[in-house]
């Protein structure tokens, strides 16, 4: 990928995180990529062709941070779920763009589109069905369902970038621990120490002692 795709792309994530993806417009984004209209075609075909290739390269690329993070095979199930709610958080709180664009603008694909985002999406769920099975295998998780609970825990881990901000009370690895805390007690495993609530600053002002002036 050379720089004026990468800027494409770059101002795209931009635009439609900031404003939808139906309000982006080709005049908009070559503007906003710093490039003339007729450049973009020699990239794109239209703004699907694009949307698509951003959905799929947002999966990818949590599946490429799973693949790098993913302990041991021979770890049990519930260090595997720490790990992956790590790894899943962290992603998409550090790509946040990104994420919001990949789970929030599904509905603007066509169906044939649809369908190659859907195999992604099944690819990335897969990893973590099989490893609730093996909890489940184990002893060491309770789940009666996990291709349902993969899609659910999917949903509500991811859910995290839509109210994530980098200037609120919690910080990323906040985040990480209380979703590890709540899917953890979820799934009937081993309990872990509930994180404190996280205690805003305050700043300290010290007074000014009255200095004494003798005659």
């Amino acid at each position: 990928m050379n720089m004026t795709e990468s800027n494409i792309r770059l101002a795209a994530i931009k635009l439609i995180s900031r404003n939808g993806y139906g309000s982006m417009s080709l005049r908009q984004l070559a503007s906003e990529a710093g490039i003339n209209a007729s450049t973009l075609y020699l990239y794109y075909k239209g703004k699907n062709e694009l949307l698509l290739e951003l959905i799929l390269e947002y999966f990818q690329g949590v599946s490429r941070e799973w693949a790098r993070r993913r302990p041991k095979k021979a770890a049990s199930a519930d260090v595997k779920l720490l790990a992956f709610i790590a790894c899943h958080v962290r992603y998409h709180l550090e790509h946040q763009d990104e994420a919001m664009l990949g789970n929030l603008e599904l509905r603007s694909l066509p169906e044939e589109d649809l369908e190659q985002v859907r195999q992604a999406r099944r690819q990335y769920l897969k990893a973590l069905q099989e490893l609730l099975e093996q909890g489940v295998k184990e002893g060491s998780l309770s789940c009666a369902e996990p291709k349902l609970m993969a899609r659910t825990l999917f949903n509500m881990l991811t859910h995290a970038c839509v109210w994530y901000r980098t200037d609120g009370r919690w910080d990323i690895d906040a985040v990480i621990r209380h979703y590890s805390v709540l899917v953890m007690k979820m799934l009937g495993a081993a309990t872990i120490p509930s994180p404190r609530a996280p205690v805003p600053q305050v700043m300290i002002t010290r007074r000014a002692m009255p200095v004494e002036v003798r005659p």
